[in-house]
This record gives C-alpha cells, structure tokens and sequence, in this order.
C-alpha cells in the first residue's frame, strides 16, 4: 500500500481528519444512499404490477363467475364470454409469470454484487 493512504498531503482547514478519509466517507454514504433509492424503487414496481393485476382480477372477476355459469348451465366452450375469460387467464398466466422470473432475475444480480 502507498504511504500516502496513511499519511496524507491534503487536511481541510480546522479538520483533524485527513481530507482522503473524508472522500471516502462522502463516496460510501452516496453509494449507500444510492443503494436504498434503487431497493424502494424495485418495491414500488413491483407494488405496481401487483396492484395492476390485482384491479385485472377485480374487474374480470364478474366476466369469470358469468363464464362459469353460462358453462354450468350447458353452453357451448366457445362462445364469446368464455372465450374472452380464457384469453385474460392466458393473458393473466404470461404476465404473472414475467413477473416471477423479472423479479428471480434481479435477486440474482444482486446476489451477485
């Protein structure tokens, strides 16, 4: 190691403490804080997708039951409702499960570092 990380040329005026410890106390707390801005913003993301899915099973949850009805009740699979219901449930399966794997992905990255 240099000497000159023990003994520095540089102090701040009326500061006991050497300017390069200062530096690299300012770049570790701007990374630490850099760091926590990053971990609310992955929850807020996902509390967004998970808010977004929520509303598209809330509001397709009326389409669903009169599916299941119309179903019970002898019609046919391929009638319009029930197509509609099987298209939001493939629809709801793909995007449920671009989530899990976007969110697995980036657990790993930061696993990594």
């Amino acid at each position: 190691m240099s000497s000159e990380v023990f003994r520095p040329h540089g102090r701040v005026a009326g500061h006991p403490i050497p300017e390069i410890v200062l530096r690299t106390r300012r770049s570790v707390m701007e990374a630490a804080n850099e760091l926590q801005v990053q971990r609310a913003r992955k929850r807020r993301h996902v509390g967004i997708a998970l808010l977004a899915m929520g509303a598209l099973i809330f509001f397709f949850a009326p389409v669903l039951w009169n599916a299941v009805s119309d179903l019970s009740n002898g019609e046919h699979f391929l009638d319009l409702p029930v197509l509609v219901l099987t298209l939001f449930v493939v629809f709801l399966s793909a995007v449920f499960a671009i989530l899990l794997v976007t969110l697995r992905d980036r657990a790993a990255r930061s696993d990594q570092r």
